[in-house]
This record gives C-alpha cells, sequence and structure tokens, in this order.
C-alpha cells in the first residue's frame, strides 16, 4: 500500500489541529474567569429600581409636591435621620402617625405648613416603596 504526500499532510495538520484544540481547552479551563460580580449585578438591579422608583413617585402624584430634581427642604430633612420603617410608615398611613402625635410627623408639619394628608399610600408594598425611597437617595 502506498501512501501518499496528501495524505501524510492532511494526516500531520489534523494532528496539529487537534493538538491545538486539546492546548486551547486546557488554557481555558486553567485560569478561572471571574463570573459577573456582585457589584455589577447590585448595580443594575439598583439601576433598575430606581426607574421604578421614578415611575411610581410620578405615577403616584408625589412630584406634585416633592421635587427631589430641585432639591426641596423635605428629602434632604429626613435623609439620614429617620428609618426606612418610619418612611413606610409616613408615606403608607400618615394619619396614624399624627394621630399618635408623632414627634417627627409634628415637626415636619409645622416646619412646611402641610394639611392635605396625601401620604396615604397603603397600596404600595415594601418593594414599591424601597423603589421610591432608592429613586429619591439617587439625588445625594
Amino acid at each position: 500500500m502506498k501512501i501518499s504526500a496528501n495524505t501524510i499532510f492532511v494526516s500531520i495538520i489534523s494532528v496539529i489541529l487537534l493538538f491545538m484544540i486539546f492546548w486551547m481547552v486546557s488554557i481555558q479551563t486553567k485560569y478561572e474567569y471571574p463570573d459577573v460580580t456582585d457589584k455589577v449585578v447590585e448595580a443594575r438591579n439598583m439601576e433598575l429600581s430606581v426607574k421604578r422608583g421614578r415611575d411610581l413617585f410620578n405615577k403616584e402624584g408625589c412630584y406634585s409636591c416633592h421635587k427631589p430634581d430641585k432639591l426641596d427642604g423635605f428629602r434632604p430633612l429626613v435623609t439620614g435621620k429617620v428609618s426606612r420603617e418610619w418612611l413606610f410608615q409616613f408615606i403608607r398611613d400618615e394619619a396614624s402617625l399624627l394621630k399618635s402625635k408623632d414627634s417627627i410627623v409634628l415637626v415636619l408639619k409645622e416646619m412646611y405648613n402641610w394639611s392635605n394628608g396625601k401620604h396615604d399610600k397603603k397600596h404600595l408594598n415594601d418593594q414599591e416603596l424601597t423603589d421610591i425611597l432608592n429613586y429619591l437617595a439617587s439625588f445625594n
């Protein structure tokens, strides 16, 4: 049986290609490539939360009184001074805080001379309120 030069050439090329494929696979598996980090995921989630918060803020009519882009006085006054839970309760049911004579609400009411009681958003869940607060925090 006679082997032609073409057969030898194709065999050599095939062996070289197989070697290169195995070598490339070994390099790929040798190094651990980082997965998407939590910080990237957190940043993307925060970005989506802020967008949802902006949409809710406008849909719920909050902008009629609060203008975070104009740096109205309310946001800086409460930022870092009250808990998230307190803000949740205030947004959901301002009247109950007034009824219980909550000192912070009484001070805010006097400072801003408001009497509209529009903070009655019981239908908003914790995620929606978190989105709104993240939207407001994005102005800091």
